[in-house]
């Protein structure tokens, strides 16, 4: 059986596969291009929104119909697509690995900054197989112009940008250019500036306890107490906060770059250097005090292990509420450091029948340290190497295709307080393609991939620690998956176009949910990788019945989905819509179920189960005067387990936007979204009320002679000044910024 599947996913592969050049692209300074690919409408972003905007890539995106974001305060935020984020969404880079620690939390920030980028592409369908399996979100390719493939027209050419937000006094500037040196030779060099202070919310108030009701005993009935499933009936006062405390950011990025090109193609080569500091908002000291207790069989606990939270002072109104604003020493920071070299390049139809061969490589150096006043209390690193390539084929008979070849080794390790994962090493080998055939108005696709990925533990450092502790099951973890996803687009009028993408899935677990073991308190979490989770109830001989008190399978095995999209567009002079619908069931979805809960602070145990997810997001604009455009859009997703919610769900959203070409130089939007509350929410997790967020823009280009030109842009933001909170996020108890007023400057040269 094992053989038939490696023989049909092989045959798949080697249809010689329609790359992602399939997809139209446009390149222009003045814009960033969000496309997304068979089922979906090219959407376009203006880049001053981004810039003037959130600038990590969640947050960037989360306008965007169907993807919301996974926001930590303002240094990080992962996108949340269709319901699906983290390793179910591939973040790239010019089509390579982007090396970080995103995937593992969302307090980590993705190491791609979208002010920088040239397009970026939102993949869907069939295409995702070309660069990764278990994708049901989508692939978000950042591309930038760090590696130049197309020669200057001019001796030098780029854009200066500059960008000021009132609310957290935020500024920004960056710089990118392209220098001619030579015929073949072009020069890039770009760098970024940002730096924020804490952001001003629509009001957030933080509740504790002031006076110790056991008056400091630390007797145990009254440590139970205090941590009491009840604790917030104590709560006496509060305080309310104008500002985030421990919000505040700061970026710095410089990259060069070297192109030869010529007429069969280029290669080159870039340096980039980024470092990043920035507070973990919501970080609270009482989860330092916060430990699990295990307990034997006959207990009457729910799992065996739970949260156990306890302080010798038991000073509440010291120990547990959150930092003191006059002690910002206090404060956890995160400090990030990424190198990386790039090496690209591309050969135009080096032999009969190949129309291109690519090949890109990078190796990149990644660490971040958790800070506290002068301590590091934790440090993370990883080292990754990868190596893809792709080959196009000249269309024959209607047929068109792409194949890729693609190896990534990554070795990831952590220390201190938050050391939860020990030394570990990753080699992933894919196989991958895609193929489509036309025939009159129907195009064909086809793509299939097979991955084998091995996770390769170094030590065992929990052995050492604890007492009578078993050994690992095993400290190592190889298998292989199997992908394959159709799709048919039909272009039924001039104007009329339906498409319909089936797939099936399948997504290796990741070292995080297997070996993971440890306190992650920018999480306000303990986690427990499903190895980790075995040998600790093994230890204590607890009866596995536990695993199935939420239909939770014994161990983790691949996770596996079966997916169907359908799409419908209609596009004219004055009419623009698409809807689309989707659903996705998983046989054994992983998630982090939540065990236990103090407070904020929750005790997570990576688990697996029946999971689907369904959902839909369209939009409809008119023009109903050649200089003015009203459109109304919205999204919707549900995720339901076998037994309850998946987590953190998105909420549904609906919206309208009015665009407006005041003169030939002066344009401005007015736009309106509702999101809705979310109660369908997970064990043990609190819903979140729903809010109105009104924005408007203005936009004005001018020309300053010998083709260079400028823009000056004006939004004003949250308008309404509304309490908006994420159901998507850990931290969906703090509140996102409030009304803030951004302006931004950019020369084109």
């Amino acid at each position: 059986m094992k053989l038939k599947k490696i023989s049909w996913a092989i045959m798949l592969s080697l249809g010689i596969i329609p790359s992602v050049s399939a997809v139209e692209k446009t390149e222009v300074l003045e814009i960033i291009q969000v496309t997304e690919t068979n089922q979906s409408p090219m959407k376009t972003v203006q880049q001053t929104e981004l810039k003037n905007g959130p600038t990590s890539l969640g947050n960037a995106l989360a306008k965007q119909m169907g993807i919301q974001s996974n926001h930590f305060g303002s240094g990080a935020s992962t996108p949340v697509i269709r319901g699906q984020e983290s390793y179910r969404n591939k973040i790239v880079q010019n089509g390579g690995d982007v090396v970080d620690m995103a995937n593992m939390s969302p307090d980590h920030a993705i190491m791609v900054d979208p002010t920088l980028a040239k397009d970026i592409k939102i993949i869907q369908g069939v295409d995702t197989l070309l660069y990764a399996s278990g994708i049901t979100g989508a692939v978000v390719n950042v591309e930038d112009d760090k590696i130049p493939t197309q020669r200057p027209t001019r001796t030098v050419e780029g854009s200066l940008d500059a960008h000021y937000n009132a609310n957290n006094q935020e500024q920004l500037y960056n710089l990118a250019t392209n220098v001619k040196l030579s015929d073949h030779l072009v020069l890039h060099l770009e760098g970024l500036h940002r730096q924020a202070k804490n952001y001003k919310s629509a009001g957030y108030t933080e509740r504790y306890t002031v006076e110790n009701p056991c008056n400091n005993s630390d007797t145990p009935e009254c440590i139970e107490a205090i941590f009491a499933d009840d604790y917030e009936e104590n709560i006496e006062e509060s305080k309310n906060y104008r500002y985030i405390n421990n919000s505040e950011a700061k970026s710095k990025q410089g990259a060069i770059g070297l192109s030869w090109i010529g007429e069969k193609g280029y290669l080159g080569i870039a340096y980039t250097d980024r470092r990043d500091r920035y507070g973990l908002t919501g970080h609270e000291h009482k989860a330092h005090f916060c430990h699990i207790h295990t307990h034997e069989e006959n207990d009457e606990y729910l799992e065996g292990i739970n949260l156990h939270c306890e302080h010798t002072s038991v000073n509440i109104d010291e120990d547990f509420h959150n930092h003191d604003p006059s002690q910002p020493e206090q404060y956890a920071k995160l400090r990030l450091h990424l190198k990386r070299v790039d090496l690209r390049g591309a050969l135009n139809q080096p032999i009969k029948g190949i129309e291109q061969i690519r090949f890109m490589a990078n190796d990149s150096r990644y660490e971040h340290k958790e800070i506290e006043g002068q301590y590091t209390m934790s440090s993370f690193r990883h080292n990754g190497q990868s190596l893809r390539m792709e080959m196009d084929h000249q269309p024959t008979a209607q047929w068109s295709g792409t194949v890729a070849l693609q190896y990534s080794k990554d070795l990831i390790d952590s220390a201190g307080y938050e050391g939860i994962l020990d030394k570990n090493t990753t080699h992933l080998y894919g196989l991958s393609g895609v193929e489509r055939y036309q025939w009159q108005d129907l195009t064909f696709s086809l793509s299939g991939r097979i991955d084998h990925q091995k996770i390769q533990l170094a030590d065992d450092k929990q052995l050492h620690r604890g007492k009578r502790m078993d050994p690992l099951r095993s400290m190592q973890y190889e298998t292989t998956t199997y992908s394959f996803a159709t799709g048919i687009d039909w272009q039924l009028t001039s104007e009329w176009k339906s498409g319909l993408t089936f797939s099936h899935q399948e997504r290796a677990p990741s070292v995080q949910e297997l070996y993971a073991r440890g306190t992650h308190v920018a999480t306000n979490s303990y986690e427990f990788g499903d190895e980790q989770y075995d040998r600790t109830i093994n230890n204590l001989l607890i009866d596995t019945q536990v695993y199935d008190q939420f239909g939770i399978h014994e161990r983790l095995k691949k996770e596996k989905s079966n997916n169907l999209d359908i799409s419908l567009q209609f596009n004219n002079d004055q009419w623009q819509s698409y809807v689309g619908v989707y659903y996705k069931h998983f046989s054994n979805y992983i998630y982090a179920h939540t065990m236990d809960r103090f407070a904020h602070f929750r005790l997570l145990r990576y688990a697996q189960q029946p999971a689907r997810f369904y959902g839909a997001e369209g939009n409809i604009s008119y023009r109903f005067h050649p200089k003015y455009r009203l459109s109304l859009f919205g999204d919707y997703v549900r995720g339901k387990l076998d037994n309850g919610n998946v987590p953190r769900m998105p909420a549904a959203r609906l919206g309208s936007r009015f665009n407006a070409d005041l003169t030939n130089n002066l344009s401005a939007s007015l736009e309106y979204t509702h999101t809705f509350s979310q109660h369908k929410t997970a064990h043990n997790e609190l819903p979140v009320g729903g809010h109105n967020m009104l924005n408007a823009a203005l936009s004005y280009v001018g020309d300053l002679g010998q083709r260079v030109n400028y823009r000056l842009t004006l939004d004003v933001n949250n308008i309404l000044n509304q309490k908006v909170y994420a159901s998507t996020s850990y931290l969906s108890h703090i509140p996102l910024m409030g009304r803030n007023v951004a302006m931004g400057a950019s020369v084109l040269f």
